[in-house]
């Protein structure tokens, strides 16, 4: 896969990277997996309006968060399982983040 659109394509990806037995770990929900479901139904509602020709000249995505500066308002959370789904998973999280500029 030449480039990834969606999370579908990076579902797809790690189906083909990842043991069977850690893909099925991440890719599921406790017990009967309804709150699994319902999240994905949820998310599904979320329509985004793709807007083309804007002028974006001057924008940016920084802020604060809890007084720290931050290249996007967004951060990562504990991901220590992520040594599951790669070598040093957690290691180069936390470097994709700094390098981001979030924490």
């Amino acid at each position: 896969m030449a480039v990834v659109t969606n999370i579908e394509d990076l579902r797809v990806l790690a189906q083909k990277r990842v043991p069977r037995m850690f893909y099925d770990y991440a890719d599921s929900g406790s017990w009967t997996e309804s709150t699994y479901r319902a999240n994905e139904a949820d998310f599904e509602k979320i329509l985004l309006r793709q807007r083309v020709a804007v002028n974006m000249e001057g924008r940016s995505t920084r802020t604060t968060m809890v007084g720290q500066e931050v290249a996007m308002p967004v951060a990562i959370a504990p991901t220590g399982l992520t040594g599951m789904q790669h070598a040093d998973g957690e290691i180069l999280a936390a470097k994709a983040a700094k390098k981001a500029g979030i924490p």
